[in-house]
């Protein structure tokens, strides 16, 4: 980017670098040359290269037409402005050169003469001194000129010879007051300070260290700088920040916070501005809604919403009138400012609905009738809610016999038609009477006389009432008795006695006017009277019978109107073959037929305007009868199909020919073909084959076609003769047996094939013992793109090829191999393989096929299919070659596995069997030749994998398919018996629990500590270091040593700090201890597992990891130390349990055992055995907490080790369940209130919410009576209905504007229209409803008949015709009951009222003879003057003392 003065190229390169491009390198950037001119960039400046082609340009830009006379010297110059003049002018045509040794050289506008030596001058004329003579010094270079010579001078020098030294110094090339040292040819600059560069023209940069800080700019000035700071800085280097708080401006309290170069004022709250000077109008963002007064404060506002109808912080909230419930009797209530509006219902008036209007007041009933205010709640029954919406107007109770709304209309009532079972009804004033027919009383006429009371019935027959008469039903007769007949069943029936039914059939006796006979019942395949005759016929090979009948036109015009269902084909058939023809009949344009298409039944009915279709997909094809029924019926098509897996009515299928024309008769249907049909009928059929079977009861058109009448000789045999062939195992066992009905056939199942499946297919071997085997075959025919290779495979190997299909060219298309177990299949060699889910090399005999269709692969495996992908499409053409197990030995196999090794059988392409010896063993079977056997053995036949003595130590070998088993003795295990079993001698004591070892065994304890330490060594028996503790324990101690070991100055602690596992190691190669602790809690009762160990246990240090339960703890990060290697030391301390309480389980150091019950016999070397004999408890056991039953009110206590917890019955908490369970201390009733109980709550809900919790608000909308397409609005307890505009009212049941009577309504049947508050409303006479009255009311909409009766809907009321039995309006009276009660009353009555009054009679004479006794008891008897009224003065006389009074 950059031009440099030759002479100073090579010395100023490093110094101009970076330093003059910087400017320049951005001058062609803005394209200042135009016209496609080139710019290049020079030092200060730019120039442009003007383009050569085309029209030519020139200027410093290019942007002047280029102007040939602007650079010829001669004058009167002409030229064309942008013409690039290409015709060069040959200046020596004019020979201007002086003759004859001189030479024109032609030039660009002009010429050159080349002068002999000595003569010069433009044409060679004028004598000169030339190079000969050596004019040139100080190494000047002379050059020859036309006029003599020309000398250019080396650097330094100058003159026409060069004699001349020149001066450098003389033009100042120094700059910056340099002092300047002039040389040959060259100049040396000496700079002043703060200059550098060859001409001293470079101000060194005291800038470039960039000492201004903040962000400050640096000047550059001679030889110093100048920082201008940014605002907020200042310093000689801007390096002090000015902090603009220092002269306080916030205000107001304000805080300020110091910027750079500026400050920002935090405001309290109500202040505002940059200074905080402004006190915040709150109200200026009129926060105060509904035209409320804002008054401002510091900080806030506060709304005063007097005289607004509103409330809340903003008054936003509208105050609801609405909310004090101001509209009664139902009305209403619609919000408004300040005010609220009463919507009434019909019925009440006021502000606030509160006068009930008195309809009643004028007296409207007529005849006496008693009027009644619907509003009035008084009048009506004490459950009956009152409905406001039904609260308008008035309701008169009638006198009987008057009716209406008024009870202005005298009632007819036989209007009603009361009388049942065609009584007269006779109207009387509020009444009327019934007179009965025949068999019928009571008031109704609605008791039947129950003719069957007197029981006419005999012999246990039983009585069937009718009307006026009886029936009786005969039972039926025991076994050698005859059966009782007659209207009384009081005959013998003797009909049946020596008759004449054949065949099984069933005698019927019968007895008509007093003539006995009987009718025999026949079974299927028999008819006649005797059903001596036998409809049973059979084709035992394809035929067909060829029947002709006539289609009577009485049957012909009833089908035509869809009356007759006769016209069709019934038959019994029974076969066992799954595609025939049962029957034909028509032709080849009119058509019925019957068939049996993959054992399902096919019926089809065919003509030139219609086709109807019906199939049963049931099977049919399975030996056992069948009763089939094809006819044209007024639904269309009808098959009717009765046997097994249908009910007694039989399945239908019927074809309604939706969409076709009506199906028409065809003289073609006189003719019938039966079990077949014609080839040219026959083609018409799906099954295209006669029937093969038994037929029986064939009827044609509801007529019985006996088989004897059929014509002879047509392939029909009588009766019906089945083998069973499949009942005796025919393909023993190897396959399915199918049943031709004159034969059979044996599906066999693979590898098995032959007549009765009693062959398999040969195993080959391939690759016996290690040898290299394969075989090939020739393809004979085309398979196409869709084909299958199906086989039974026996393998351990996992790989190998198994099938490949090769091109003449031995090109592989296709493949089949195995590949880690899994069968692989792949296509082109450039495609992927295939793979499929299932693992199959397991040693079993197992069934594959690969199914290919087109690109798709489909792999088979036990019955079940996988879609394995797609491969790109192949075709199997005839001369392609198979190769099975291999390829040949000089063919490479690696890419698909290499060579096969195991068994394989029952080889197939698509049906087409590859075997190696096929022509010896299939016949009846296709097959591919066999072209070369390579090796290959007969039958699956496994290495001998025991003659290589695999098992060791005394085991037995046993070959299995290329395997082997060793039967091991006791103490050995293992693949080869090469393990030792240590603990099959059970030699662990004390119920240890024995653990096998590499090299040993362990036995294992569970021991409980009470701060008793157990100490252990190692003797120098551990091979490695320890890289990991291990230990299982259960406590509740939360501080604890649970293992100390020691030696010198080396430590390792493990214990319990606070319930967490803490590990100190301090090793005497380490400065510092090692100290982690662990935050998972392991002091609660439970059994954990603690594994300490090296992150890094290849490393000579490395970090340290708890791990708790198997879930990471904590680490030793940052810290590191190495392995344990002091316990092998001598004198080396271990002591487990030193200050524990708890139990513990293994404990492992490097792996090794902490045995709590010392083993000597244990083998392996690495061993820890205790010192001393200390005394240690085996097993986990804790204190008795539960023993003193510290859980109350029955709760269960449970031993939680060292500590119990109780399990609280419902209704009880605490510790020890002693506290009663608050259960609504949750507040657990959303929208009502709690009531607590022992283990339980109840909540009482608000008025509008439901559920257990009252968290559910009743949709009222749910059941709302909005009408007219209102809206329905739920709201708490209560709804909203919002009305279209058309309509009113709380439930939108009012027209809006309001419809008037005679205008807008008219009632119907008699009803009473009357102009309310809100429209028109039509007042229904008795017997009627709707809002026009329009509609009758179902008196027996409620079903009040019983005991079976049915209800007769009669005008405002109704009549049950009851069941034979009972009587009453309702049915409710049994007569039976009654009939019976009337002789019992007959005779109590009588005898009570004989009893009462003898008992009266005798009380009477008790009574007389008691008063006659008492007057002659005494001894004072009185005379007959006192007896006739005589008196005695007493007054004078003393009184008696009660003891002696007589009287």
């Amino acid at each position: 980017c950059c031009i440099y003065p030759r002479h100073l190229k090579g010395r100023s390169m490093k110094i101009l670098s970076g330093t003059f491009c910087t400017a320049t390198a951005d001058r062609c950037l803005s394209a200042p040359c135009q016209n496609g001119a080139t710019c290049v960039d020079t030092m200060d400046d730019y120039a442009c290269i003007c383009a050569r082609d085309g029209v030519r340009y020139m200027g410093k830009n290019c942007d002047e037409l280029y102007d040939a006379c602007s650079f010829a010297p001669c004058e009167d110059c002409s030229s064309v402005p942008g013409d690039n003049c290409t015709e060069e002018v040959d200046e020596c045509q004019s020979n201007p050169c002086f003759e004859p040794r001189s030479l024109c050289v032609d030039q660009l506008n002009g010429y050159f003469c080349r002068c002999p030596s000595g003569y010069g001058g433009r044409d060679c004329r004028t004598p000169v001194t030339d190079c000969i003579d050596e004019p040139c010094k100080n190494n000047g270079t002379c050059l020859l000129q036309p006029e003599g010579f020309e000398c250019h001078c080396a650097p330094g020098f100058e003159g026409k010879t060069c004699e001349e030294d020149i001066n450098e110094c003389s033009s100042e090339p120094c700059q910056n007051g340099a002092i300047c040292i002039d040389g040959v040819g060259e100049f040396h600059c000496f700079c002043v300070p703060g200059f550098q560069g060859y001409n001293c023209e470079i101000d060194i940069n005291e800038c470039a260290s960039r000492p201004c800080e903040n962000n400050a700019t640096c000047i550059n000035e001679k030889d110093h700088y100048k920082c201008e700071c940014l605002m907020g800085f200042k310093g000689v280097n801007c390096e002090t920040e000015i902090d603009e708080c220092e002269s306080n401006p916030c205000r107001n309290g304000a805080d300020c916070h110091d910027l750079i170069g500026m400050y920002s004022c935090e405001c309290l709250p109500g202040f505002g501005g940059i200074h905080c000077e402004v006190d915040v109008d709150e109200c200026a963002s009129m926060p105060c809604q509904n035209s409320a007064v804002c008054h401002d404060m510091i900080n806030s506002y506060a709304c005063d919403c007097s005289d607004t109808g509103y409330e809340g912080n903003h008054c936003e909230i509208d105050i609801p009138e609405c909310m004090s419930d101001p509209c009664q009797h139902g009305g209403t209530c619609q919000e408004g400012v300040k005010e609220y509006t009463c919507l009434c219902w019909q019925g009440y008036e006021g502000p606030n609905c509160e006068a009930d209007i008195d309809e009643c007041a004028d007296q409207p009933c007529e005849n006496n009738g008693e009027c009644f205010e619907r509003s009035d709640a008084s009048h009506w029954e004490l459950d009956w809610e009152l409905s406001f919406a039904d609260a308008a107007g008035y309701i008169c109770q009638c006198q009987s016999g008057f009716a209406g709304e008024n009870c202005s209309v005298n009632i007819d009532e036989c209007e009603s038609e009361p009388c049942q079972n065609g009584g007269i009804c006779k109207d009387k004033i509020n009444g009327y009477t019934c007179t009965c027919p025949a068999g019928f009383l009571g008031e109704l006429c609605e008791v039947n006389i129950d003719e069957c009371e007197s029981q006419p019935c005999q012999n246990g027959g039983w009585c069937e009432d009718g009307r006026a008469t009886y029936t009786c039903h005969c039972p039926e007769a025991a076994a050698g008795d005859l059966p009782w007949g007659g209207r009384h069943c009081n005959l013998k029936l003797l009909g049946c006695v020596d008759h004449k039914c054949q065949n099984g059939a069933t005698c019927h006796p019968w007895l008509e006017d007093g003539e006995h006979g009987h009718t025999c019942l026949c079974p299927h395949g028999f008819l006649d009277e005797k059903c001596s005759t036998r409809t049973t016929f059979s084709f035992s090979t394809p035929g067909f019978i060829h029947i002709q009948v006539v289609v009577e036109e009485r049957i012909r015009r009833e089908v035509d109107h869809h009356v007759h269902k006769g016209l069709g084909i019934q038959l019994r058939f029974r076969t066992t073959i799954s595609n025939m023809l049962v029957f034909f009949r028509g032709d080849v344009d009119n058509h019925l037929f019957l068939e049996i298409v993959n054992g399902s039944l096919h019926a089809k009915a065919s003509s030139e305007e219609s086709e109807l279709d019906v199939i049963f997909p049931g099977l049919v094809s399975d030996g056992k009868w069948r009763d089939a029924h094809v006819f044209m019926a007024q639904e269309g098509l009808v098959l009717n199909l009765k046997g097994p897996d249908c009910d007694n009515d039989g399945c239908t299928v019927i074809d309604s020919g939706a969409g076709e024309p009506p199906f028409e008769l065809s003289e073609a249907f006189t003719h019938i073909y039966i079990g077949g049909a014609p080839e040219d009928l026959l083609e018409y059929s799906k099954s295209g084959a006669g029937f093969i079977g038994c037929m029986e009861d064939l009827m044609i058109d509801s007529k019985p076609i006996l088989p004897q009448t059929l014509p002879e000789d047509q392939g029909h045999e009588l009766g019906c003769t089945k083998t069973e062939w499949c009942n005796t195992e025919p393909c023993n066992g190897h396959g399915r047996c199918v049943d031709l009905w004159t034969s059979y056939q044996c599906d066999c199942y693979r590898p098995f094939h032959g007549e009765n499946c009693s062959e398999e297919f040969s195993w080959w071997t391939y690759n016996h013992e290690d040898t290299v085997s394969s075989s090939g075959y020739d393809i004979v025919k085309s398979h196409g793109s869709s084909f299958s290779v199906s086989f039974i495979l026996r393998s351990l190997k996992p790989d190998g090829l198994l099938f490949q299909l090769r091109r003449p060219t031995e090109e592989a298309y296709f493949s089949v191999y195995l590949g880690m177990g899994r069968v692989f299949v792949s296509s082109l060699p450039s495609s992927a393989p295939l793979t499929a889910p299932i693992f199959v090399t397991n040693g079993e005999k197992q069934l594959l096929q690969v199914e290919v269709q087109h690109r798709q692969v489909i792999f088979e495996h036990a019955g079940i299919r996988y879609r394995m992908g797609e491969i790109p499409e192949v075709s199997v053409n005839s001369g392609d070659q198979a190769y099975v197990g291999g390829l040949p030995k000089e063919w490479p196999s690696d890419t698909w596995g290499g060579r096969f090794k195991g068994c394989l059988q029952d080889l197939r392409l698509d049906s087409v069997h590859l075997d190696v010896d096929g022509w010896n063993t299939l016949n009846k079977v296709d097959i591919y030749s066999l072209t070369y056997s390579e090796n290959v053995k007969k039958g699956c036949v496994s290495d001998n994998t025991c003659k290589m003595k695999p098992c060791q130590n005394g085991g037995w070998c046993t070959i299995t398919f290329n395997d082997f088993t060793c039967s091991c003795s006791e103490e050995y295990t293992g693949k080869t018996c090469k393990e030792r079993v240590w603990c099959v001698s059970h030699p662990c004591v004390n119920g240890g629990h024995c653990v096998d070892l590499p090299d040993g065994y362990e036995c294992v304890y569970n021991a409980t500590f009470e701060n008793n330490a157990v100490q252990y060594s190692s003797g120098g028996s551990l091979v490695e270091p320890v890289t990991n503790i291990y230990m299982e324990l259960r406590t509740r101690s939360e501080n604890a040593v649970l293992l100390r070991a020691s030696w010198g100055s080396d430590l390792l602690m493990v214990g319990l700090l606070d319930s967490s596992v803490r590990v100190e190691i301090q090793l005497s190669n380490s400065f510092e201890p090692l100290t982690f602790t662990g935050v998972r809690q392991v002091a609660d009762g439970s059994w954990h597992r603690v594994n300490i160990s090296m992150t890094e246990k290849d490393r000579k240090a490395s970090p340290w990891i708890i791990t708790v339960d198997g879930i990471t703890d904590a680490n030793s990060v940052p810290e590191r130390t190495g392995s344990i290697r002091f316990l092998n030391q001598k004198g080396a301390l271990l002591a487990l349990a030193e200050s524990f309480n708890g139990c513990m389980g293994a404990v492992r150091l490097g792996g090794v055992y902490l045995p709590f019950v010392d083993d000597y016999k244990a083998p392996q070397p690495s061993q820890f055995h205790l010192i001393g004999k200390p005394k240690i408890y085996l097993g986990c056991t804790g204190t008795p907490v539960c023993d003193s039953d510290p859980c109350l009110n029955g709760g269960t206590c449970e031993d939680l080790f060292n500590k119990f917890g109780c399990i609280c019955n419902s209704g009880w908490e605490g510790d020890q369940c002693e506290m009663d369970t608050d259960d609504c201390a949750s507040q657990p009733c959303v929208h009502g209130s709690c009531k607590d109980y022992l283990a339980g709550f109840q909540c009482n809900c608000h008025l509008g919410y439901a559920g257990t919790l009252c968290d559910e608000d009743i949709d009222e909308c749910e059941h709302h009576n909005c009408e007219h397409g209102g809206t329905c609005q739920d709201g708490p307890n209560m709804y909203t209905c919002i009305c279209p505009k058309e309509y009113r009212g709380p439930h939108c049941q009012w027209v809006y504007p309001p419809i008037q009577c005679g205008k807008d309504v008219m009632c119907a049947n008699d009803g009473v229209c009357n102009d309310g508050l809100w429209g028109a409303n039509c007042t229904c006479m008795p017997g009627f409803t709707g809002t026009r009255c329009e509609m009758e009311i179902n008196e027996c909409g409620s079903n009040p008949c019983r005991n079976g009766g049915s209800c007769l809907d009669r005008f405002n009321m109704f009549v049950c015709e009851c069941p034979p039995g009972y009587s009453g309006p309702v049915c409710d009276s049994n007569k039976e009951a009654r009939i019976q009660g009337i002789p019992w009353l007959l005779i109590v009555i009588p005898l009570l009222c004989l009893c009462i009054l003898l008992m009266i009679i005798g009380l009477t004479f008790v009574v007389l003879t008691a008063r006659k006794k008492r007057q002659s008891e005494g001894a004072y008897s009185p005379s007959a003057q006192e007896l006739a009224g005589a008196r005695l003065e007493m007054d004078s006389m003393l009184k008696v003392p009660p003891e002696e009074r007589l009287i």
